[in-house]
């Protein structure tokens, strides 16, 4: 049976197709610098200005100063500043400890930047269990020092039910950690990383798991699933490693390259070998199968990671 497409017809069907990705919110990041790749008439709501770096000394530093000016003219958005903090568990440990002078210094900080921005961030990664409740304790306290009229969100690492079973004291536990966030992001990419075998950066099997998890245990208005625009890639074999001298004379052995010597820089040879490239990456029906999934439950809404990665046309799926 062929059915005639009226105007008021295809009016509804469009609002049915656009109501899967009416997400309330949508956020994106933006690092510093990028402000000129920012698209044009988007329909972004907040944006993750990326990052205030908290350095040895517990200041902040680095990042927008002030909420960038962009080329967007269609929505009025909110500005959020990013802080984060080196992937080192010893040096988290050192600045959420209460009993050190760092982490009222970093949250000091945390508050005088805040001043411009309708929001703050916290992205710190790599917590280890020990740190659990230090840094539900520095959350909280975070939250307590600043306005009230400030947005507190907090990115946190992708979690899913057999994860949390093998590791039941993982330092990102959502429930607790949304007794003071206002927003929570998901990370729910780098399935596969820079240090991993190759692989998606996020499929959406995995997403599926990501995505259960973080519906069971984030209240739905403040759920902001991350979605990854980027991709990655792998070389195989690598042969950047450190070197034994034994094995350097092995590879010399076999390869017999030429080599050259200085009493001032030592020895050097160099060779070519063939390699394998494998790269992964998002395209945008990839990315529309992750807003179909998100879309299946009433959550607040997506951010991504992040502007200038995107594909051609992406933000047309909204």
């Amino acid at each position: 049976m062929k059915i005639k497409t009226t105007p008021l017809l295809a009016l509804i069907l469009l609002s049915i197709i656009q109501v899967s990705f009416a997400f309330p919110e949508k956020w994106v990041y933006l690092m510093q610098g990028e402000e000129r790749f920012f698209p044009v008439n988007a329909p972004i709501t907040d944006v993750a200005c990326f990052s205030a770096k908290v350095d040895e000394d517990g200041h902040l530093k680095g990042g927008h100063l002030q909420p960038p000016k962009l080329n967007n003219t269609a929505t009025k958005m909110r500005y959020h500043l990013v802080v984060t903090i080196p992937w080192n568990p010893t040096l988290a440990h050192i600045y959420l400890n209460p009993k050190l002078p760092f982490r009222n210094q970093i949250i000091q900080d945390i508050i005088k930047r805040a001043q411009p921005f309708d929001g703050i961030q916290i992205d710190f990664e790599g917590i280890a269990p020990a740190d659990a409740t230090a840094y539900v304790n520095f959350l909280a306290a975070t939250k307590k020092a600043l306005p009230p009229n400030k947005i507190f969100s907090v990115a946190v690492m992708a979690r899913w039910t057999a994860h949390k079973k093998r590791q039941p004291h993982d330092a990102y536990n959502y429930p607790l950690i949304a007794l003071f966030a206002d927003r929570i992001i998901v990370m729910a990419y780098d399935e596969h990383y820079s240090g991993s075998s190759p692989g998606p950066i996020a499929s959406l099997p995995w997403c599926k798991k990501i995505y259960t998890y973080a519906t069971q245990n984030i209240p739905p208005e403040k759920l902001i699933m991350g979605i990854p625009l980027y991709g990655r890639a792998w070389q195989t074999p690598s042969f950047a490693r450190a070197y034994k001298n034994s094995q350097i004379q092995k590879e010399i052995k076999k390869r017999h390259p030429s080599i050259s010597t200085n009493p001032q820089t030592g020895g050097h040879y160099h060779f070519t070998e063939k390699v394998t490239v494998n790269v992964h990456y998002e395209t945008t029906k990839s990315l529309k199968a992750k807003l179909d999934l998100y879309s299946t439950k009433k959550i607040q809404g997506i951010a991504c990671w992040r502007i200038s990665q995107e594909p051609l046309n992406f933000w047309d799926l909204f």
